[in-house]
Parts: structure tokens; C-alpha cells; sequence
């Protein structure tokens, strides 16, 4: 695996791979961008092509189904050679989301976590979108610490991975798996 530093500012990988999918698609009132028209409420599902995307909300359970969603696209897309690795990164970055981007304004059931999978042939990007301005912080924990390894779990297990600060919307956080055994 390469080592890529975790932040994607303007005409870096980031926007190579994902700009042409994060255009905003509404009118004037709307500044979403993500790989949905709009905000998936947390439960719905989008698959199409190469894309597919899910809502979750600000759980634990929503590690779990960002698993099992990530099982049956990589199925389905015939990528499951990437499994074990997309699982143990979507697990990380999810989580990462939930912990540390839940929504601190308006009820809960307002906001929710966009997860998006993007097949191009045979590499595969999974991306996190959350409220939150918060970047990721690596840091290193102590020896006996439960946690703070994730973001080194991420860099070990993809091929590269970064965020991006998203106008008005939060953050997007990515990871990407290349099939190079195809």
C-alpha cells in the first residue's frame, strides 16, 4: 500500500477522482453535492451503475449496515477480492463519523451520513459524507489505548485516502481500493 497524506485540498486527487460526481444538482436553493440528487434519509438505498449510496444516522447499528451494504454492492459490482479491506475501512471511517461528526444543532433525525461506493472498472472508492467542519486528526495513541488507530488503519488498507471540505455542507471523507489481481 502507498502512504498518501490525509488532506485533498484543490486540483488533487480528490478532485480528479470525485468532482465530476460531487457537481451540486438542484437549483439555485440547493447546494448539495454528493452522488445522490439529494440527501438519502437514513435507511434509504441508491444503487445505480456504478454508484451506490446509503443514509445512516448517527449509531452504532450504522456500522453494520454500512458493512452489509459494502458486501452486497462489492458482490454485485464482482469486486469481492476487496472485501476484507473495504470492510475494515468502511467500519473505521464510519465509526469515525459517528463519534466524532454527529450534528450538535436542530433534532437528530435532520441530518444523517451519506455512504457512497463508486465503482470505476476495477477500483473502488468508498466515501463518507457528514455535517461536520471537523477534519480527521491522526493521532498516536498510547500503547494500551482502546482507541485512536483508525485513521492509521485507513492508511494501511487503501490505496489512498484524503477528506475535503465541502461548502456549506460539511465534509467528505475517502478511501480507495485498487484490484490490481484483475
Amino acid at each position: 500500500m502507498t502512504t498518501h497524506p490525509a488532506y485533498s485540498g484543490s486540483g488533487d486527487l480528490f478532485s480528479a477522482a470525485f468532482g465530476d460526481r460531487l457537481q451540486p444538482t438542484g437549483g439555485p436553493a440547493s447546494c448539495w453535492r454528493g452522488l445522490s440528487p439529494a440527501p438519502l434519509p437514513v435507511g434509504d438505498r441508491l444503487v445505480r451503475g456504478a454508484t451506490a449510496v446509503q443514509g445512516l444516522g448517527f449509531h452504532a447499528t450504522s456500522v453494520k449496515q454500512a458493512r452489509d451494504f459494502t458486501t452486497g454492492v462489492l458482490a454485485t459490482w464482482g469486486l469481492t477480492r476487496l472485501r476484507s479491506d473495504a470492510l475494515l475501512v468502511v467500519s473505521e471511517m464510519v465509526t469515525n463519523a459517528c463519534r466524532h461528526a454527529a450534528p450538535t444543532v436542530g433534532p437528530p433525525g435532520d441530518w444523517s451520513i451519506q455512504f457512497g461506493l463508486v465503482r470505476r472498472g476495477t477500483r473502488l472508492e468508498c466515501l463518507v459524507f457528514d455535517p461536520s467542519k471537523a477534519v480527521p486528526v491522526r493521532v498516536d495513541p498510547d500503547r494500551c489505548a482502546e482507541g485512536g488507530r483508525g485513521l492509521h488503519l485507513i492508511d494501511s488498507f487503501s490505496s489512498e485516502w484524503g477528506w475535503d471540505l465541502l461548502e456549506g455542507q460539511g465534509k467528505v471523507v475517502w478511501a480507495a481500493f485498487d484490484d490490481d489481481a484483475n
